[in-house]
């Protein structure tokens, strides 16, 4: 019997998870079945327990996988461009090509939302997500406060956390309406990012005064 290596196993693993995703993302988690994978994989069901013990593994590593394609995409769209603006630009259309286009990728992540609250390991591979986003989004910004191309008063975190919300934000609305131009979607971010590249200085008082209202509330 010929030996199997590592790269074959690797390889079917992949197989089942694209299976996996797609079925996921047209059935939803409460209906699809893991013969529903099978079938879609073309693989045998002994194939797809061979590496999966059930279908909430199955869907943990779907919504997993996802996840790190889009931080992938993100930082390999942002790594060679130079200033805030070509940067933020590059990330907003991330954010609106992942609720655009790649259906079944965003009816995943929607899927997640609904099932997290029934699964604390799902529930913490999207924390994850949403924290290692807004790292990255705050580090993006921190670089440009440094390199002098935002004001000074800018809410790095603040900021990060808002544009992730953005991302996801740009999922849901796509759910809502059963789709969203591309156009549409651009033009609206980009005018989130021309008021924040050329924000005028009457702005830092009114978040100011946000912050300490904000500070002075009961907990």
């Amino acid at each position: 019997m010929p030996r199997v290596t590592v790269a074959h196993e690797q390889a079917v693993r992949q197989r089942i998870v694209d299976a996996a995703i797609d079925v996921f993302g047209d059935m939803g988690y409460q209906r699809a079945t893991v013969q529903d994978v099978v079938r879609a994989s073309g693989l045998s069901v002994g194939a797809v327990y061979t590496y999966f013990k059930n279908k909430e593994e199955l869907f943990l590593v779907a919504c997993a996988c996802e996840v790190d394609r889009q931080k992938a995409d993100l930082r390999l769209r942002m790594a060679e461009l130079g200033p805030v603006t070509d940067r933020l630009r590059a990330a907003i259309d991330f954010a609106v090509g992942s609720a655009v286009l790649g259906v079944n990728e965003r009816s995943v992540r929607a899927h997640a939302w609904m099932v997290a609250d029934e699964s604390p390991d799902l529930r913490q591979v999207l924390r994850d997500r949403r924290t290692e986003m807004v790292a990255f989004s705050r580090f993006v910004l921190q670089e440009a406060l440094v390199r002098g191309e935002l004001p000074a008063w800018i809410d790095a975190d603040g900021i990060a956390t808002a544009f992730v919300t953005l991302i996801d934000g740009f999922v849901v609305r796509a759910l809502e309406e059963g789709t969203v131009s591309e156009e549409d979607a651009r033009r609206e971010a980009y005018a989130l990012l021309e008021l924040l590249v050329g924000a005028p200085t009457a702005i830092p008082f009114a978040v100011a005064d946000l912050r300490a209202r904000s500070a002075a509330r009961p907990a």
